[in-house]
Formats: C-alpha cells, sequence, structure tokens
C-alpha cells in the first residue's frame, strides 16, 4: 500500500531517532504520552527495506529514557518535597507518595516496573528524587531499566512483524494492541509483587 510506502520512508529517516528519543524524554515529565507504542510501531517496521534499524530503535529508546528519567530526578530535587507535593494530580500526589515509601528498599525492582504501570515512570522518579536515592544508583538503576524497557517495546513490534501470514499494515496494529495487552499484564504483576513486600507504585 502507497501509505505504508509513506509511513516507511518518514520511519526510515536518520531523524526518526532524535525524535523518537525526545518523545520517550518528554513522556518522563507527561505521562500520557505514549512513548512505548511509538517504539513498537517502530519495531514493527524495522528490517523491512527503508524501514528503522531495530538496533537504533533501541538506542534511541535507551537515550530517551535516560534523559527523561534524569531531567525529573533533577526537577524533583530542585522543587524538594514541599513544592512537589502541591503539583500535580491528586492521583499523582498519592502515586508518589506511596512509591516514596518503600523506595529504598526496593529501588531498581520499582524502576523498571514503573515502565508498565499508569504514572509509574513519573511517581517512582521523583520518589527516587525525594527519598533522596543517591544519583549513581539512580542512573545505573535507570539506565538498566532502560535497556529492558527498549528491547521490550522494539522486540513486541519485531515479533509481530514476523508472524507469518500478516502484512505490514496488520502487523503494525497488532504489534501494538499486544504491547497494551502484555504492559498492563506486566504492570498488574508488578504492582501485586510489590504491593505483597509493601512497595506500592500507584
Amino acid at each position: 500500500m502507497d501509505w505504508i510506502q509513506n509511513v516507511l520512508a518518514i520511519a526510515g529517516s536518520p531523524w526518526v531517532y532524535p525524535a523518537g528519543a525526545l518523545f520517550v524524554a518528554v513522556s518522563a515529565l507527561l505521562p500520557p504520552v505514549p512513548s512505548t507504542i511509538l517504539f513498537v510501531a517502530l519495531g514493527a517496521l524495522s528490517g523491512l527495506p527503508g524501514g528503522p534499524h531495530p538496533i537504533f530503535l533501541v538506542l534511541a529508546m535507551m537515550a530517551g529514557a535516560l534523559a527523561g528519567d534524569l531531567a525529573t530526578y533533577v526537577l524533583a530535587r530542585r522543587f524538594g518535597p514541599a513544592r512537589w507535593h502541591g503539583l500535580g494530580r491528586p492521583r499523582l500526589r498519592k502515586a508518589i507518595g506511596l512509591a516514596s515509601q518503600r523506595m529504598e528498599a526496593h529501588a531498581f525492582t520499582m524502576l523498571l516496573a514503573a515502565r508498565f504501570v499508569p504514572l509509574g515512570r513519573i511517581s517512582s522518579n521523583v520518589a527516587a528524587a525525594l527519598v533522596p536515592l543517591p544519583v549513581r544508583s539512580f542512573v545505573a538503576y535507570s539506565f538498566t531499566a532502560a535497556v529492558f524497557w527498549s528491547g521490550y517495546a522494539v522486540g513486541i513490534g519485531i515479533l509481530s512483524r514476523e508472524w507469518p501470514g500478516i502484512p505490514t499494515e496488520v502487523a503494525v496494529f497488532v504489534a501494538m494492541a499486544l504491547s497494551i495487552v502484555v504492559s498492563g499484564l506486566i504492570g498488574r504483576i508488578a504492582s501485586w509483587w510489590l504491593a505483597r513486600r509493601g512497595a506500592f507504585l500507584a
């Protein structure tokens, strides 16, 4: 189809990597931004003639994730607990408060699982700053979580594209739908597991 070729032309542009990284970075501060879905769709197009390269997609998502996490961490440290808790929606403030309770004991698990929970990424990053989690530990945990998260997003897209007997345009939508289902499942399991240990994401 012509529209697929047009999408591939855009997705195969070198600019898709920095633009995608920026998109992921912004999503750290604006949770409604669907950064995972974007890279799942790009993953479904990767490897096709004229499409993006999967390794570069993973690296772009990792870079954006780390940059966005660090920006949130720095801003939270800058504003401090009093100012930050006065900002945002009540649900977000509650999520930040709960995440702060056990961040020291479950920091890495929370920062990883938060990628799959609504408001989880911003609440866990802010909680890490307010505890405060040392910046070196935060960077190490955030980087490791970004590796898993980006590999998951692009990998879901690639697996959907390789499904036999479906055209590319269908594979893109299958990949996005599958990622929503799998992310929701992972998020529920992560929240349940952490709740049993007294650590909460939302």
